[in-house]
């Protein structure tokens, strides 16, 4: 075994994570332990359907539109929180990407249900059809621009901007 210099730290190299089967969406960052959720076990617990509308390219649509809210679905994550910063919680951010790409960034105040309460859905089934994945739905939005589609990851990060310095 090769020696370490005096005063370096040994770094843990992560194990390779297994490619995401389909139905499958990954939930990691700077959270303590990285999950897996199934959609099936999301559609299990979807609520109530709701119409959500919303207007693209000149057209407004009008969809069904059944899931869990996000918030939910992320509660059940611990953040890796600072104890010396004040309200760390506040400093994160969600990243939703989908399967090709796209990709959006949500606050964690603003899909709070005590704070921002942005009512942002983890939909399971779109206009009667069941999903592969789930499509991240913000009813509240006057355009589809922050919906994504076949989210394989959901990623938790600290927007520190003392670090950008």
């Amino acid at each position: 075994m090769p020696s370490q210099a005096p005063g370096s730290r040994r770094v843990e190299i992560p194990a390779p994570r297994p490619p995401l089967r389909p139905g499958e969406v990954l939930v990691t960052g700077d959270i303590v332990q990285d999950r897996t959720v199934l959609t099936a076990d999301l559609h299990a617990q979807a609520e109530e359907a709701v119409n959500v509308r919303y207007i693209t390219r000149h057209v407004q649509e009008v969809h069904r539109v059944q899931g869990v809210p996000l918030h939910r679905v992320l509660a059940e994550v611990r953040l890796r929180t600072d104890d010396h910063r004040k309200k760390d919680h506040l400093s994160f951010a969600v990243v939703a990407r989908s399967e090709d790409g796209y990709q959006v960034v949500l606050s964690w105040a603003e899909i709070a249900p005590d704070l921002g309460a942005c009512a942002a859905l983890l939909a399971t089934r779109y206009n009667g059809q069941i999903l592969t994945r789930p499509t991240l739905v913000v009813p509240h939005d006057g355009h589809a621009n922050r919906y994504v589609r076949n989210i394989c990851c959901l990623q938790l990060s600290r927007v520190d901007p003392e670090s950008a310095s």
